[in-house]
């Protein structure tokens, strides 16, 4: 992704702003997530998608009320057949994430199971809208969730370049906020253009970088002040596991592996 992202440095308030703006809010979130304004920066769960034109893809699921459909001013656009204008509806609040069916032609399924009523999406469940199939991801960190992970995405990661994980800030004017992480090199720095560019004048051109792969995601620190931290606990540690916590300057972002 390095070079594809031209965007300066930009306030906090125009990441709100939609697509239109001279400076999309997309180079600061997933790059295949939908850059129009969401009720809340936090991010609370992600559809990855499994089939089709998405598979591989995130899209990012935050507080409040998401429509989800093939019209462009639905927060979740799916470019899919069978895909109503305003296929569904996701409520999130408190840690808990509804998905429910708004009148769609083809209805939504979860696990198979078409809805009739609001239904609450536990990590790992399966839903279909259309022709597209997507699992549901939890962003917060759950031990139980982490072992069923293991062979509930399988088939996700072996989507052709697969979103590998995210780092979710949890501090500051970044907090709530997701950075995708590709399979491959990572580099996170202050610079403009890097995989992960972090707005924060405390950090180098190029903090660190993050090796990932299927099998491991491996830290390779620059220059800089950088401490990772396990259940609470420093460690020293250049291979990191799904809930590691990162403090970078005055940032804390936790890493979540698919």
């Amino acid at each position: 992704m390095a070079g594809q992202h031209q965007c300066p440095f930009v306030s906090r308030e125009s990441w709100k702003k939609s697509g239109g703006s001279m400076h999309s809010t997309v180079h600061l979130l997933s790059p295949m997530q939908n850059p129009l304004p969401c009720p809340s920066n936090q991010t609370v769960a992600w559809l990855l998608g499994l089939s089709g034109v998405h598979a591989g893809e995130d899209f990012r699921i935050t507080v409040g009320e998401m429509y989800v459909g093939s019209g462009w001013d639905s927060s979740l656009v799916l470019t899919i057949p069978e895909v109503s204008r305003r296929h569904g509806k996701f409520t999130s609040a408190r840690g808990i994430c509804l998905l429910e069916d708004n009148g769609s032609a083809t209805g939504v399924f979860v696990n198979g199971e078409k809805i009739s009523e609001p239904r609450p999406l536990n990590h790992g469940d399966r839903v279909r809208m259309g022709v597209g199939e997507f699992l549901f991801f939890n962003a917060e960190v759950n031990e139980m969730d982490g072992r069923r992970s293991l062979e509930t995405f399988k088939d996700f990661r072996a989507c052709s370049n697969a979103t590998a994980g995210w780092l979710v800030c949890t501090t500051g004017d970044l907090a709530g906020l997701d950075f995708r992480l590709r399979p491959g090199p990572n580099k996170v720095g202050s610079l403009p253009g890097l995989d992960v560019t972090l707005p924060d004048l405390n950090l180098n051109s190029i903090h660190f970088t993050l090796d990932c792969s299927l099998q491991r995601f491996y830290l390779r620190p620059g220059f800089a002040s950088l401490r990772v931290m396990r259940a609470g606990v420093e460690v020293d540690s250049s291979v990191l596991t799904d809930g590691d916590s990162l403090e970078i300057g005055s940032l804390r972002m936790i890493l979540r592996v698919v």
